[in-house]
């Protein structure tokens, strides 16, 4: 009988300690640490009212695709909402950049045939305010979102860029500073179809994609215009990749 009454003695204390950690908080604590300030209740918060962001974002992308080809005669679709005209191409994306600082370097290789491509883009800037100086993090953008032109469907952005790039054929310049724009951004293609479905009448406030998925878009496009491709540029370049991998 002496085993029990020692062993419960020895316990005492830390159910007491215990019983303090899972007590009713005092309101002082409530307010502190449970009680959502003012009106904010759980909207999403900007990156930059955690008190431990970083800035920093590390990702890499596989099972690259090309929309269209590097070859294709004009006119020419690299948007392809139907997915008719995807090419699977064997490559890779890094992202590695600063938010805080809009600074840091993507770099995309990829090979078509015997031909390989390197994308290099590592001047960001923004020309609208949502564009955040030229990365930004926790946005909407297209379709409806107001934010950018509606060329895809309105997207929620984990990460984005906003900038120029070169872009070079097996070591060799093929586009020198052109206008680049890189998403981190929810899945835009149906899995099974490759379709993106895109301009739709919709009754929910949501946009067209699927935020049960995740990919990387890159677009590349030139300044010279030619209205009869689309989107309309003499050049646009166009890869995703449907593997991400945070760093």
């Amino acid at each position: 009988m002496r085993y029990p009454t020692r062993l419960s003695q020895r316990l005492l204390p830390i159910m007491i300690l215990t019983m303090s950690i899972f007590s009713p908080s005092t309101n002082a604590e409530v307010a502190k640490f449970g009680t959502p300030k003012g009106d904010e209740g759980t909207r999403i918060f900007q990156a930059t009212e955690h008190p431990h962001y970083s800035g920093q974002f590390h990702l890499t992308g596989q099972h690259a695709t090309l929309v269209g080809t590097m070859q294709d005669p004009s006119p020419w679709d690299h948007l392809d909402y139907a997915g008719k005209h995807l090419t699977p191409v064997a490559g890779k994306i890094d992202i590695d950049v600063n938010e805080r600082s809009n600074t840091g370097r993507v770099t995309a290789e990829f090979s078509e045939g015997k031909d390989q491509y390197r994308i290099i883009f590592d001047r960001f800037a923004g020309s609208a305010p949502y564009q955040d100086g030229g990365v930004a993090t926790r946005v909407y953008e297209h379709g409806d979102s107001g934010n950018g032109d509606p060329l895809y469907p309105k997207t929620w952005l984990y990460l984005a860029g906003w900038g120029r790039a070169d872009v070079f054929k097996n070591g060799q310049p093929l586009y020198k500073d052109y206008s680049a724009h890189f998403m981190v951004m929810e899945r835009s293609r149906d899995p099974k179809t490759h379709e993106v479905h895109y301009p739709e009448k919709r009754t929910l406030s949501g946009g067209e994609t699927d935020p049960a998925g995740m990919e990387i878009d890159l677009w590349v496009r030139s300044k010279e215009a030619n209205p009869k491709n689309f989107p309309p540029f003499e050049v646009f370049l166009h890869l995703y990749w449907e593997e991400v991998t945070w760093h």
